[in-house]
């Protein structure tokens, strides 16, 4: 008996306390700015709204400027999940749900990358990797595209019958997040890799046979294309991503701006190492892992918001390249270790998964430990317009408002009586005219008040100590009514009203 529960894996391995201390670090660290975005609260309202009515939103019900607008709703399946969460254990355990998503994301990582070099340079690349997710590890649906994007990049490693699983996870995949197109590039890229590399082995007069040799895969491909269509609003979602990649957006919004270099040095010397190390003379890197790398650093430097996703994806390159590395240090195999202490690969996603629940019960309405996780993941009124909106529900204003971009999510999900709002983070469903006029709005266009006007805006919820504030009070239409340390509510002069 005694020489059983010697030999009883129990104590976790290495990927599975990586994944418990990702999800105790995000807990930790990182509850306070899970929430700061406001796309998470009207993620929120929108999954309580089809649970309620039982049926997907297909048109805007939340602004007066787009009010029946057809709205694609092309994350339906991640806001009910969501919806289902809130309603158990508040806002704090949406948080909660997504920093274990976050945790699961980590630990396939690990495990993939220990399959490609050993525990210690896995250890090393994923913690690098997990450094940069941080500060875009926001409770919202994108989560569900880092766990899939893993998914298929281990998936496509392991090639052969692992490559059936692709379609129908796609299917899954393109109901949760609009990231299901990640999927699809992945795949091509493999593809893609492993004709260049036969080719430029071969010569390129056997480009037949090694198109051949990817028949596999190209109809896994076209079959996961097929695949991204079973929901509910079709193959209009494989062009949803452009909606809103266009220029008025990606220059408007913050998550769709080109990284500042000058603020992100750590990311730009991580991304000079690589490049550094790439060039290295004598180091073998395949076609596929060129294709990638060109991939994620256009994509990174394109877009802020693909900082963490790049920073994963970099890491079987860099485990493969280290791997090539003579260095005066060498990091030892972890084999003999677990041999020795005979580690557990279940213990440590078990032990997550028990925290987890243990947590999002202590988040329940009704658990006495609910201030507890109210102050590790709270709603920051230095990001949204907490003490205004409680100002708003004891004095409700009547008439159309005009609102911060930002704060449009909160205000969705935390007026009562509900209020429309002038816009929000949907900004594919507002489309370019909407989303110029209120820039115009902000940026004190000399057209600000025909557009006032033109919406019939009564009132106005916007940092106090902006310059659309000040050019307001400067006039005599508008009235302070509430102000504090974020935000002011200006009335229009009722005598004024167009």
């Amino acid at each position: 008996m005694k020489a059983c529960l010697r030999t009883l894996p129990v104590l976790p391995d290495i990927p599975g306390l990586f994944c418990l201390v990702v999800f105790v670090v995000l807990c930790i660290f990182d509850g306070g700015k899970t929430l700061l975005d406001g796309d998470t609260f009207w993620h929120v309202k929108a999954g309580l709204t089809m649970l309620d009515q039982g049926s997907l939103l297909n048109s805007d019900i939340f602004s007066h400027t787009a009010y029946g607008i057809p709205w694609t709703a092309h994350e339906w399946l991640a806001e009910v999940i969501m919806a289902i969460l809130h309603r158990f254990a508040g806002i704090q355990g949406v948080a909660l749900f997504y920093f274990f998503l976050a945790a699961i994301s980590f630990w396939l990582l690990f495990r993939i990358t220990r399959r490609l070099t050993n525990e210690w340079r896995a250890l090393l690349w994923v913690s690098a990797a997990f450094a940069f997710s941080m500060p875009h590890l926001l409770a919202r649906p994108h989560i569900f595209s880092w766990l899939f994007g893993i998914c298929t990049l281990g998936v496509l490693l392991k090639g052969k019958r692992a490559l059936y699983a692709l379609p129908p996870m796609v299917a899954l995949w393109a109901n949760l997040h609009g990231g299901f197109i990640l999927g699809l590039v992945l795949q091509a890229i493999f593809i893609a890799g492993s004709l260049l590399d036969r080719i430029t082995l071969e010569g390129p007069s056997e480009w037949l046979p090694a198109l051949r040799s990817q028949k596999l895969p190209l109809v896994i491909l076209v079959l996961s294309v097929v695949a991204s269509g079973i929901n509910p609003f079709g193959y209009h979602l494989l062009i949803f991503p452009f909606l809103v990649t266009k220029t008025v957006f990606t220059t408007g919004i913050n998550e769709w701006l080109a990284p500042d270099m000058q603020r992100e040095v750590f990311f730009r010397f991580y991304l000079l190492a690589i490049i550094l190390l790439v060039s290295l003379p004598r180091l073998q890197i395949n076609w596929t892992n060129r294709l990638l790398m060109i991939f994620w650093v256009n994509a990174s430097l394109s877009h802020g918001r693909y900082i963490s996703m790049a920073a994963m994806f970099f890491v079987p390159l860099l485990a493969q390249l280290g791997n090539q590395l003579k260095l005066p240090i060498q990091f030892k195999s972890g084999e003999q270790t677990r041999n020795t202490l005979h580690l557990s690969p279940c213990s440590g996603i078990l032990a997550t998964a028990g925290l987890f629940t243990i947590l999002f019960a202590a988040s329940t309405f009704q658990s006495p430990l609910r201030p507890f996780l109210n102050a590790i993941i709270p709603i920051n009124p230095k990001d949204h317009p907490v003490a205004a909106v409680e100002y708003l529900n004891s004095a409700p204003l009547n008439g159309n408002m005009f609102n911060q971009y930002g704060w449009g999510g909160y205000l969705i999900y935390a007026t009562q009586p509900f209020r429309p709002v002038f816009i929000d983070g949907r900004a594919d469903m507002y489309g370019e005219e909407i989303f110029k006029e209120y820039q115009k709005v902000v940026g004190i266009d000399k057209d600000t008040e025909e557009i006032l006007d033109k919406y019939q805006v009564n009132w106005v919820i916007y940092p106090h100590d902006s310059a659309l504030v000040r050019y307001l009070l400067a006039g005599k239409r508008w009235n302070e009514v509430y102000r504090d340390e974020e935000a002011s509510v200006l009335l229009r002069n009722p005598s004024l009203f167009p």
